[in-house]
């Protein structure tokens, strides 16, 4: 039985392995990598990537898991792309299938390639796990004709490239160091493969699987891998060890690929940071819903009474620091409740809905409006004169009389306005409401539809 202790125990060995293996060749000169056994031992290797693409592939259809196709998608094309490593082998005796115009370029090529099959599994195990999520009509191309196109697409590029070498980016100096482009290259390898190996280990704490155990020591082995042949020059016991690591690594993920798809224990990935980022996104739009129904009206989408009270006292403060004045809106619709009973509710919010959308539109945007319960509003104008409080209620007063047509229905409203002025009606919130009401109810007893400016002698 495979307990934790004994999988932290195998994945410990996992790794030291190589170690191990680097001190043996510290004291072994005789296990350098010759080029005609490089050619044999990548051949092997991309035999080997095929085989678990291939796997991968079966997981896939048997899971339905996205990532594991990405997978099949990346050993394919470590199959493809370390096969033309081989094939390029510099100073190889068994056969020599491409021709080049220096050793440099061919060296060049022979390393991009290397390199280009690294990083080509890296960014494809990076892809995310529900990409597509549930649209079939780009899933149905998750098919195995689709790898056969991929592998031969790959293969005829690849060829095609050799043929004109120098359209390959420069990956070898003439002393055989690694450019600028191709440490490039290693580092965005080595960080897609961290941040995998990361997400990996987070959904192996949340949730033990065997397969992502597999894909968190394959990561850190290709990670190995790419470090190695940074530090190392071509045909050197540290290339041997690289060459050993990297097909290590996806033989792990192949063995794990095989145990999902023998065992009962499937391939299980939970996206802990994910979640974490579904669950911060979940909060803020609960936080948004919850901050909506505290402060905006259900119906109008205008600010509730008490948004608007605790706003307005805000405002208060201002304007007292600053010696300014604004002015205050009460609005009662007129004739709204023949609406209701005529028509029913709810063609009467409907009604509502526009006149809240009429009374927005004419004022500005900093300014603020609220709907207080039924068919009344307050509207808070900053920064006005007397002139342009007159100007805003005469607009007000002749937007909201306008007919309103609904499903077919003609429903004439008008508008009650009492307005009081800060300071001279009041200097808190409650008596400059309490003199707009007294304004709005003179002009409803002296024929309504109009607005009134209360003066301070009344």
């Amino acid at each position: 039985m495979l307990t934790k202790k004994r999988l932290n125990f195998f994945s410990l060995m996992i790794i030291l392995v190589p170690v191990l293996i680097y001190n043996l060749n510290q004291f072994s000169p005789e296990l350098i990598m010759k080029p005609d056994l490089h050619f044999y031992y990548v051949t092997f290797s991309s035999g080997i990537a095929l085989l678990v693409g291939a796997a991968s592939y079966l997981e896939y259809r048997k899971s339905k898991v996205e990532k594991i196709f990405y997978l099949s998608i990346g050993f394919i094309g470590v199959g493809v792309f370390y096969t033309f490593h081989a094939l390029v082998t510099p100073k190889m005796t068994i056969m020599q299938p491409f021709e080049f115009a220096s050793a440099v370029i061919n060296i060049n090529v022979f390393v991009l390639f290397g390199d280009l099959s690294r990083i080509w599994l890296a960014s494809m195990m990076f892809m995310p796990d529900h990409l597509f999520g549930e649209k079939k009509e780009i899933k149905k191309w998750f098919n195995g004709y689709m790898l056969l196109i991929l592998l031969i697409l790959l293969s005829v590029l690849s060829y095609k490239g050799l043929m004109n070498p120098e359209i390959f980016p420069v990956f070898k100096n003439d002393d055989l160091t690694d450019t600028n482009f191709a440490i490039l290259i290693k580092v965005a390898t080595l960080q897609f493969l961290g941040i995998n190996a990361l997400k990996y280990y987070y959904s192996y704490k949340a949730k033990q699987n065997i397969t992502i155990l597999s894909f968190i020591i394959g990561l850190c082995l290709i990670m190995e891998t790419v470090i190695i042949f940074m530090i190392s020059k071509p045909w050197s016991a540290n290339w041997w060890l690289a060459h050993n690591l990297f097909l290590m690594s996806y033989i792990v993920i192949g063995l794990g690929v095989l145990y999902s798809y023998f065992s009962k224990e499937k391939y299980e990935y939970f996206d802990v940071l994910g979640q974490i980022n579904n669950y911060t996104k979940l909060l803020e739009e609960k936080n948004m819903k919850l901050n909506q129904l505290a402060n905006y009206d259900a119906l109008t989408g205008l600010s509730n009474r008490s948004r608007f009270i605790h706003e307005t006292e805000a405002y208060i403060h201002k304007a007292s620091a600053e010696n300014t004045a604004f002015a205050l809106m009460f609005i009662d619709l007129d004739y709204f409740k023949s609406i209701n009973d005529k028509y029913g509710h709810q063609i009467g919010d409907e009604v509502l809905k526009i006149v809240a959308a009429k009374i927005s539109n004419q004022i500005k945007s900093s300014d603020l409006a609220a709907r207080i319960g039924g068919d009344e509003f307050l509207v808070l104008l900053k920064e006005v004169n007397r002139v342009q409080i007159g100007e805003i209620s005469a607009r007000l007063v002749e937007r909201l009389s306008e007919p309103i047509v609904i499903n077919e229905y003609r429903c004439q409203v008008g508008a009650s306005i009492g307005i009081s002025i800060f300071p001279d009606n009041g200097r808190t919130i409650d008596e400059l409401i309490s003199v707009s009401d007294e304004a709005m109810y003179k002009v409803k007893k002296e024929g309504r539809n109009n607005y009134l400016v209360l003066a301070v002698s009344d």
